[in-house]
C-alpha cells in the first residue's frame, strides 16, 4: 500500500503515444493532399486541425488524470496513516469495531445462504 504509484512515467507514456499517433495521422494526410487538387488540400488543413486538436485534448485529458491518480494516492496515504493513529491510540475500541463490524457481515452473508436455499436457488 506504500508503493509509490508514478503517474509520471505512465503519462509519459501515453503523451509518446498520442504524439506518435499523430505524427502518423499528419504523415498520411500529408501524402493524401499531395496527390490531390487544392480543394482537398483545404480538406487536408483542417484534417490537421482537427488532429492537433484531438491529441491537445488527449494531452490536457492524461495531464488531468496524472494529477488526479497522484490527488487521490495522497488522501490514500492520509487515510491510511489517520486510521493507523486512531488505532493505536484506541485499541479496545478498534477492536471492538472491528467485531461488530464482522458479527454484522457474517449475520448479513447466512441470510443471504438461507434465502436462496428457500428459494430454490444454488447456495454455492
Amino acid at each position: 500500500m506504500d508503493k509509490p504509484i508514478d503517474t509520471n512515467t505512465a503519462n509519459n507514456a501515453f503523451n509518446r503515444g498520442v504524439d506518435v499517433a499523430s505524427t502518423t495521422m499528419h504523415n498520411a494526410i500529408n501524402s493524401a493532399s499531395d496527390a490531390a487538387s487544392p480543394a482537398l488540400k483545404q480538406m487536408a488543413s483542417s484534417a490537421h486541425s482537427s488532429v492537433d486538436k484531438m491529441a491537445n485534448g488527449a494531452h490536457h485529458a492524461a495531464e488531468a488524470i496524472s494529477t488526479k491518480g497522484a490527488q487521490l494516492h495522497q488522501l490514500q496515504q492520509q487515510l491510511a496513516g489517520d486510521t493507523r493513529t486512531q488505532v493505536r491510540s484506541h485499541p479496545l475500541l478498534a477492536i471492538g469495531i472491528a467485531l461488530a463490524g464482522g458479527a454484522l457481515f457474517s449475520w448479513w452473508l447466512s441470510r443471504r445462504t438461507v434465502q436462496r436455499d428457500a428459494s430454490g436457488r444454488d447456495a454455492g
